[in-house]
């Protein structure tokens, strides 16, 4: 007993160091640590996932579907929209010139969102 006890109280402050690079966004979820990428950038669509990404402003962002149906990437602003993404096509690029944040979802399958966080250089 006094053994179970030490590894879970010596377990959990390991598994706070093993995961470095991790932040707390709003309502306490928590977000990997801006890596951000500049230049062209191309994320990949699976069915069921849309990436989160992060960028620097200036970053053109076109997206790729290697999912079994048609996708969009749409943003829930308004500011931009791919249309649809048939199964193994890409879309055009999407320049990103403000900082911020922006989330998006999938028109086709509208539980499926993500969220692009761009970034001052």
């Amino acid at each position: 007993m006094v053994g179970r006890f030490l590894f879970v109280f010596l377990s959990v402050p390991l598994l706070a160091l093993a995961s470095p690079g991790c932040d707390n966004g709003p309502d306490g979820e928590v977000l990997p640590s801006p890596t951000p990428t500049s230049g062209e950038v191309t994320a990949n669509i699976y069915d069921g996932d849309h990436p989160d990404l992060n960028v620097f402003v200036g970053a053109r962002i076109r997206w790729r579907n290697l999912g079994d149906i048609a996708h969009t990437v749409t943003a829930k602003d308004g500011s931009f929209d791919t249309g649809p993404i048939e199964e193994g096509q890409r879309s055009g690029y999407i320049l990103f010139s403000k900082v911020g944040t922006i989330e998006y979802y999938d028109t086709l399958n509208p539980g499926m969102v993500g969220r692009i966080q761009v970034f001052e250089k």
